[in-house]
């Protein structure tokens, strides 16, 4: 499957490690991406994705230039190439419920900065390891499916600060007939060490302050949703978005975007496997 994807993200809160809200300014990123999925077997399935991210910043509170490093917080649009994802997923079940162990590898695709209110990502290299469960919720809700999703995040150190994550993702779709899908998103992370903002930052005028945004203790729980409709057999378009309901040593991130998938979405595989079932 391929999906072509457009996200527009924005924040105007800094979020400290009490949960509590400080408005820099606006933070917005333009995310234009790319992935592709490709069945290797019934069995193994390979992913990789990447996106390329027009962001600025637009405030009174710029970060500081620190030892010659300065931050892109200068009003302008500045856009790059941003990370490569790739993920190796394999079924190990065949029965109605799909229990799917996953493990993936996260490497930027050059040095960009990372210092700054609208950065374009950490720029860290990260293993990924997880399992991710899923099935149709017949004979109660014929019509819907539930997707679990558990990754644990190992991203590489800061300054020798270990900084590993959880991150919880449910996915709840139900069909609304043939065509049309609505699905409820719930997103959580919750960090393993790592800075808490901003009571565990260095002063502002020394290098390891830089690497604040590398390293912060980032907990969050967002919510949101989509919807779907089948153009053809083969072709989604996807519109969704989400909310932060709660954070700390984060920021208060929106978005909202609109994706094209060619083939397998979870959706699609339903109604390819009924229509199969139809005709037998």
């Amino acid at each position: 499957s391929l999906t072509l994807g457009y996200t527009r993200m924005w924040a105007t809160e800094h979020i400290d490690y009490q949960g509590n809200g400080l408005s820099p300014g606006d933070m917005l990123w333009n995310n234009i991406g790319l992935d592709m999925s490709y069945g290797v077997s019934d069995r193994f399935a390979l992913r990789m994705g990447v996106p390329y991210v027009i962001s600025c910043y637009d405030g009174a509170a710029p970060h500081p230039t620190i030892g010659g490093i300065s931050a892109e917080d200068d009003g302008d649009w500045h856009s790059r190439f941003q990370d490569v994802a790739t993920e190796l997923r394999f079924r190990a079940t065949t029965g109605s419920l799909a229990l799917t162990p996953f493990a993936g590898l996260v490497v930027p695709t050059h040095s960009y900065p990372t210092y700054g209110h609208g950065s374009a990502g950490r720029g860290l290299v990260e293993g990924r390891f997880g399992l991710a469960a899923g099935r149709l919720l017949d004979p109660v809700l014929p019509d819907a499916y539930l997707q679990v999703r558990y990754a644990y995040v190992v991203p590489e150190k800061v300054l020798g600060i270990s900084h590993n994550a959880s991150q919880l993702g449910v996915d709840l779709g139900y069909l609304l007939g043939s065509s049309f899908t609505v699905r409820a998103l719930g997103m959580w992370q919750w960090t393993h060490g790592g800075w808490r903002a901003p009571i565990d930052f260095p002063a502002r005028t020394s290098i390891p302050f830089t690497h604040h945004d590398q390293v912060q203790r980032t907990n969050y729980f967002r919510l949101g949703g989509s919807v779907a409709y089948s153009l053809t057999s083969s072709i989604d378009v996807n519109v969704y978005g989400y909310s932060t309901i709660r954070a700390e040593s984060d920021i208060n991130m929106k978005s909202l975007g609109i994706a094209f998938t060619y083939s397998a979405s979870p959706a699609q595989l339903i109604r390819k496997k009924r229509s199969a079932e139809a005709q037998q």
